[in-house]
């Protein structure tokens, strides 16, 4: 038996489809004038994972489409109904060619940025040939186009039916209406109604902010310079009655110490004048250092380069990339120096190397250190250029997107390990 309305499923997934286009479209749009930077890159992570689900959105109607009876064709010319059959599998063309162009389009970018669906799900890319990114990119573009006058024409095919023809289309798909023949006032509401959710979600992919990183002040920088006075490092705060027992604190010997859970390593980067501010989760450190004689300090820093974390998980992914940190091949990053020239009041200047991305290079660090019993409290900063260790590569590369310099700081606790 043929069935005079659409199944519940059927209309969910016809609404749900129809305003997830109406979103993407706009999105699209404004990402062609967004300039580059944080922002965009936000964008295009948001019109990747809304274009994928509208794929996966657009198969299973197809399935259901196939496997369920549907109402029949409204009585009309013969010339109607091949418009009206056309214009409903060209909309299918697009709900399935748009997005894997997309994907396509994404599959042979010169940056390889992995696709995170709404940065939860992973999306594997397709094995297609960098010679397909321009064809696609224009073809994608098109679609677009092609699929807006496709809504125009549906929309149009459906009020004729609905007042020109007297025909209660509506029934069939709007699911608070009947199939029962209703007046034109209350058809003219119901189409009000629908118009303005849709228009509301096109409203939506231009408005939306996108969810870029928090902006935020970066963090004082310290360099040590052998021609000139080091700068004062971050001040760590303390009581007068701690300051004044660590004045009369007695020198110590040589002795190893363990950093306590909770210390932070952290950098940011300038990407188009914007803070991107990340930390890493994993690191480990050896550390042996004596008051009285600084200069026997031995220090070795491991970063598990992995554990980059920037509050965006698809940015975290691409960190890892051959085109960042190159994690598969050298997972770690170790600071190490022998030695650290004391500057005055609690001031201290580490030089050392750091092997990076596999490039060592001379690093110098400054920072306060100050120690009551057996707790040392440790911080400062410094600033890497990341092309001099090769990190950012390709499209990367260049400086005037994410500038060279970044910086990074440190803050910890250590404990002296007993004696043995």
């Amino acid at each position: 038996m043929t069935p005079q309305r659409y199944s519940g499923t059927a209309i969910f997934l016809h609404w749900a489809i129809a305003l997830a286009l109406a979103f993407q479209l706009a999105l699209g749009w404004r990402l062609e004038d967004t300039p580059k930077g944080p922002e965009l890159f936000a964008g295009f992570q948001l019109h990747k994972s809304v274009g994928l689900t509208i794929l996966v959105l657009t198969l299973v109607r197809i399935a259901i489409r196939v496997m369920r009876p549907r109402p029949e064709l409204m009585a009309d010319s013969l010339w109607a109904k091949r418009l009206a059959q056309a214009v409903h599998w060209l909309f299918y063309g697009v709900l399935l060619l748009g997005p894997l162009t997309g994907w396509i389009v994404v599959s042979t970018s010169k940056i390889k940025v992995p696709t995170l669906i709404f940065g939860v799900i992973p999306w594997p890319h397709l094995p297609v040939s960098r010679a397909w990114h321009e064809p696609m990119e224009g073809l994608h573009g098109f679609i677009a186009k092609v699929g807006l006058l496709l809504f125009v024409l549906h929309v149009a095919g459906a009020l004729r039916h609905q007042f020109m023809k007297d025909e209660n289309i509506l029934g069939r798909m709007v699911p608070f209406l009947g199939v029962a023949p209703i007046s034109k006032a209350r058809a003219a509401v119901a189409v009000a109604v629908v118009l303005s959710a849709i228009w509301l979600a096109h409203g939506a992919g231009w408005q939306i902010p996108f969810p870029a990183a928090p902006v935020q002040t970066a963090p004082a920088l310290i360099e040590a310079d052998p021609g000139m006075a080091a700068p004062k490092a971050p001040a760590v705060e303390m009581d007068q009655h701690e300051h004044e027992a660590m004045v009369q604190v007695v020198p110590l010997p040589p002795s190893e110490w363990r950093v306590a859970q909770g210390g932070r390593l952290a950098f940011t980067a300038l990407w188009t004048g914007t803070p991107i501010n990340g930390s890493f989760t994993r690191w480990d450190s050896a550390i042996r250092f004596t008051p009285d004689a600084p200069e026997k300090t031995a220090i070795r820093v491991s970063v598990d380069l992995a554990s980059a974390d920037t509050s965006d998980s698809q940015r975290d992914e691409i960190l890892k990339g051959e085109d960042f940190f190159s994690t598969a091949l050298n997972p770690t990053a170790v600071f190490t120096a022998k030695g650290i020239r004391a500057l005055g009041n609690d001031r201290y200047e580490a030089r050392g190397t750091l092997d990076l991305h596999g490039t060592r290079r001379p690093v110098a660090l400054a920072f306060t250190l100050r120690i009551k019993d057996d707790t040392a409290r440790v911080s400062g900063s410094t600033r890497l250029d990341r092309t001099a260790f090769g990190v950012g590569s390709g499209e990367w590369a260049a400086t005037d997107q994410i500038a060279a310099n970044v910086s990074v700081s440190f803050a910890f606790t250590a404990k002296r390990k007993s004696a043995t």
